[in-house]
């Protein structure tokens, strides 16, 4: 390296931009890497594509298949979601493509699932609320039958007892009977007879 007194400014800028500007860009590059996060709303291609390209920039002098491996662990760790990230771990995937198109089945996986098991409650409830209306019509039609039973032997018993009432007698109890000749229209009291009876005893007497 030239003696520094002999340097200007803006070749010892450029000098020493050459010798760590290397340096800082792959901290840089390594700290990007490193800190990656799925953000919200991001697909799962978008993310592994972009840890790709910093691994590439934050590991430029590994070998592409250490590199791959740091690249899949990193983006396994990335995922936001919880159940796609353990699965991808349990499974022990080590290579990034295999890795996204893995990531990609297991989502897809899930949110069919979730959605049939969404439908399936929505049949349930919705059975639910049939069988309830039902369950609701069949106890009125149960008291709407009551009801006519109860009306019909309310009926019954009245033809019954009007069946049983004896008229005559009840026009015996109520109009004017005699208890001395058994006639009606007149008390005994009012007797023709017993007036004759009473003539022929004074005649006699």
């Amino acid at each position: 390296m030239q003696n520094l007194e002999t340097l200007r400014f803006e070749e010892l800028k450029s000098k020493l931009e050459m010798r760590f500007g290397e340096t800082q860009s792959l901290q840089g590059y390594y700290s990007q890497f490193t800190s990656r996060r799925q953000k919200f709303g991001e697909s799962i291609a978008s993310l592994g594509s972009d840890v790709e390209r910093l691994s590439q920039s934050a590991y430029p002098e590994c070998p592409d298949i250490v590199r791959d491996k740091i690249a899949c662990a990193q983006f396994v760790s990335a995922l936001s979601d919880g159940f796609v990230k353990r699965t991808l771990q349990m499974e022990g995937i080590t290579s990034l493509r295999v890795a996204i198109e893995r990531a990609k089945t297991v989502k897809l996986i899930q949110e069919n699932s979730f959605q049939h098991k969404n439908e399936n409650n929505f049949s349930h409830e919705g059975k639910k609320g049939e069988n309830f209306r039902f369950k609701k019509e069949g106890k009125n039609q149960d008291k709407d039958a009551d009801k006519d039973k109860e009306r019909k032997v309310n009926k019954n018993e009245f033809k019954k007892s009007e069946k049983g009432i004896d008229f005559k007698k009840f026009r015996k109890e109520n109009g004017k009977e005699c208890w001395k000749c058994g006639k009606e229209g007149h008390f005994r009291s009012e007797c023709p007879d017993r007036a004759k009876n009473m003539e022929q005893s004074s005649l006699a007497g």
